[in-house]
């Protein structure tokens, strides 16, 4: 039987009371229990990105190794530095290569050729000038030690970190920035002041740096412009696709291995906040039936709490099936957020919050479209979106909540006698909240979705009309009902009437009986002065009567 529009507005409120309740374990259980428990997010998200890195702060650096390449190449490009890259010794050239700078040095002499001026080197490794000067030749770094230092992305791909033994602490070590600046793509054989006057600038900027006396650093080393540019190309080549390599490499390993454990922790999360969230659903429903029904007679209230339990254990079992495909769902989100939260940071810095929220919102996200584009067959396409809206507005509540956990945790924390909960209390109100708040928000959209379908039908037609004459009744009975209370005032207003006539009638009769009783007084006063008179008089008599009786006796 199809549902009216009152009755069908009636479900939706219960249905309101009941989703507050889901919703509000929901959230505490989920994204405001389980999640911070499980999860130790940070800014920036678990791999850190080329941008966190370049940033002058390490807030947004994910690992204490990455940390420790932040800082070092943060070092200031000196003497000491610089011997960090050299490779002079057979133990420092071993990861280059395993040859010195000697023996570089000497295979490059045996070619016989200057690689920026293309001048002839001579067996005994000198260079004769077109001045005429005979000076030494010397192997140059075509992309410089300085500016290699200075490539931070240079230290995030290539630079090692390992932990001493001894003390604990983490150490860079260098030998891959040493073997891919000292390879020999990366440098030329050249002459002393040539080299010299390069030091550690870019060799084209140099090149083409105009001197004091007019001409450039090219024409005064009579530099060959093809031999340098293509020696220039091939060194920055091998750098940027040494470093690109390493950096992908380091990221691809890190973000598969952080993904994958993300995705085992937020599958586990999904299927146990299914199961938490049954549980204590079920109990909580289980309990408000036996305080409201009683124990059934011939039971024991042991036997009553076990049965109810063990129907709220029947319950959750039937939502394993569920829980399963939570552990997959959150398995694909829990992976999908730790990459999309990689390539946010790739673009902008995002805190450890905003990390959360996409990590908790990505499998809402997820649920939605799926729920909108590929809808369950008993629902249809308006059903589906409606449920879709649903969800992501969860996801929006949800969100907007994680964020500002952290500023109420704050805010709870500066007031004294708040400040030692304010860690567990303020995820458990912003679970509340979001949760009453999601609930609500759906009942709204429940009734709008109500509202859109009946609009305009001969359905609503005839329950406006019935509501017409439900009202018109109401407001007859009403009337008769005014008319009645009209009626009743008059009767009121001539009883006050008669009480007043009645007071002003006991008023005088009042007033008579107070001077009848002064009449009395007065009556009473006369009396007992003729008694008095009278006992005078008797008193007198009887003195007589003896007077007389003696005098008789004497005569």
């Amino acid at each position: 039987m199809e549902q009216s529009i009152l009755e069908l507005r009636e479900q939706r409120l219960q249905k309101l009371f009941a989703d507050c309740q889901r919703e509000v374990l929901s959230q505490i259980i989920g994204p405001f229990g389980l999640s911070t428990a499980m999860f130790e997010d940070k800014n920036g998200g678990n791999v850190t990105t080329l941008r966190n890195f370049e940033r002058t702060d390490d807030d947004f650096v994910a690992t204490e190794s990455d940390k420790a390449l932040h800082a070092n190449s943060r070092r200031e490009y000196n003497v000491d530095v610089r011997s960090e890259y050299e490779i002079k010794t057979d133990g420092a050239a071993k990861a280059a290569g395993g040859r010195t700078w000697e023996q570089k040095r000497t295979e490059k002499i045996a070619r016989g050729k200057d690689e920026y001026s293309g001048q002839a080197v001579s067996a005994d490794g000198t260079i004769e000038l077109r001045d005429g000067r005979v000076v030494r030749a010397e192997l140059d770094h075509v992309g410089s030690v300085g500016e290699f230092h200075s490539n931070k992305k240079a230290h995030l791909g290539l630079g090692d970190v390992n932990r001493d033994e001894q003390t604990g602490e983490l150490k860079v070590d260098p030998s891959r920035m040493r073997a891919a600046v000292n390879d020999d793509k990366n440098l030329a054989l050249t002459n002393q002041p040539l080299n010299g006057s390069k030091s550690d600038h870019d060799l084209e900027e140099w090149a083409a740096r105009e001197r004091a006396d007019g001409t450039t650093n090219a024409e005064k080393f009579e530099i060959d412009e093809k031999l340098m540019t293509e020696k220039s190309q091939t060194a920055k080549k091998h750098l940027d696709s040494t470093v690109d390599r390493a950096v992908l490499k380091k990221q691809t390993a890190e973000i598969l291995h952080t993904g994958g454990s993300q995705a085992l922790k937020m599958g586990l999360r999904q299927a146990m906040g299914v199961l938490l969230t049954e549980l204590v659903n079920g109990l909580f429903n289980e309990i408000k039936t036996l305080i409201k029904h009683g124990i059934e007679a011939g039971k024991s209230l042991f036997e009553e709490i076990r049965d109810r339990l063990f129907k709220a254990i029947q319950s959750v079992a039937k939502k394993i099936p569920d829980a399963a495909a939570q552990l997959f769902h959150g398995g694909v989100s829990g992976f999908m957020s730790n990459l999309l939260t990689f390539v946010l940071n790739s673009f902008l810095s995002t805190g450890k919050r905003f990390v959360t929220a996409i990590r908790e919102g990505l499998i809402g996200l997820f649920r939605a479209f799926k729920m909108i584009l590929f809808p369950p067959k008993h629902l249809t396409g308006d059903e589906a979106l409606q449920e879709g809206l649903k969800i992501l507005t969860a996801v929006v509540i949800s969100s907007v909540g994680i964020v500002l956990a952290e500023s109420v945790a704050t805010f709870m924390a500066s007031v004294p006698f708040l400040k030692v909960i304010a860690d567990v209390v303020a995820p458990a109100v912003m679970g509340i909240l979001t949760g009453l708040m999601t609930a609500f928000l759906s009942y709204q959209i429940d009734c709008m979705f109500d509202r859109y379908r009946h609009s305009l039908n001969e359905k609503l037609l005839d329950e406006i009309i019935a509501d017409a004459k439900h009202q018109g009744t109401f407001a007859n009975e009403l009337t008769t009902l005014a008319e009645n209370s009209f009626s009743n005032v008059e009767s009121f207003a001539e009883s006050v009437s008669i009480y007043q006539n009645i007071g002003d009638t006991l008023g005088a009769a009042g007033r008579t009986s107070a001077n009848s009783l002064a009449i009395l007084g007065h009556s009473i006063a006369e009396t007992r002065e003729q008694i008095r008179k009278s006992t005078n008089m008797i008193a007198f008599v009887n003195e007589s009567q003896t007077s007389i009786d003696e005098f008789f006796k004497t005569n």
